[in-house]
């Protein structure tokens, strides 16, 4: 199996959830920078280590574990510009949560 990103350096979007916005920046081939530009926890940032998994084209899952403790999987469809996304935050608790990509 291929274990090369199908995500490229410098490559950026945001996710406009209902409560807040994330943009996510990819920074390498196993790194990205998440910060929060808008909302619920605005001004937070963090770079981590990611992993992007192909589901078909267009469609890929995205996860990666905060230095907080939170985790998050996004199921990004670019075809249809939709993130499906879980996070565990790291004071507990569980989210399901949808929203637009704009790149």
């Amino acid at each position: 199996m291929d274990s090369a990103s199908p995500l490229r350096p410098g490559e950026r979007f945001e996710i406009q959830f209902p409560a807040f916005i994330p943009r996510i920046t990819i920074e390498s081939s196993n790194k990205l920078t998440v910060e929060v530009v808008a909302g619920d926890n605005a001004g937070f940032s963090d770079t981590v280590e990611y992993e992007a998994v192909v589901i078909r084209d267009d469609v890929l899952m995205l996860s990666w574990q905060e230095h907080i403790g939170s985790t998050i999987v996004h199921v990004l469809d670019f075809g249809v510009g939709t993130a499906h996304t879980a996070v565990t935050p790291a004071k507990g608790g569980f989210m399901r949560l949808t929203g637009r990509i704009e790149r």
